[in-house]
């Protein structure tokens, strides 16, 4: 006997975020005239309205020093536990620490 792979509303991380999708006010243009430069501190905050180059959920609210930086994304390393992973994502997806 095999159990049967859930298939239903409840699986998946951007079902769960499809909430973020339906908000009345449109996001605006701020964060893309953000300039960024190697050595800046930012924070990981995931946009669910933008999927490409979306982190996994567990560097949602950590902190990250920008390593490159690129027209549409930045590179970032970001201390997890003992390890230091390095994340590659949008600008959709960060915010400069200490910025509200």
């Amino acid at each position: 006997m095999t159990t049967k792979k859930p298939s239903g509303h409840s699986h998946g991380f951007r079902h769960k975020s499809r909430a973020a999708l339906t908000k009345e006010a449109p996001r605006g243009v701020a964060f893309l005239m953000r300039e960024y430069n190697v050595g800046d501190q930012a924070l990981v905050i995931i946009d669910p309205r933008q999927h490409k180059s979306l982190p996994h959920r567990r560097y949602h609210g950590k902190v990250g020093t920008i390593t490159e930086v690129g027209r549409r994304a930045v590179t970032m390393d970001v201390k997890l536990g003992n390890k230091t992973k390095t994340l590659i994502t949008r600008l959709d997806h960060i915010k400069p620490f200490g910025v509200k």
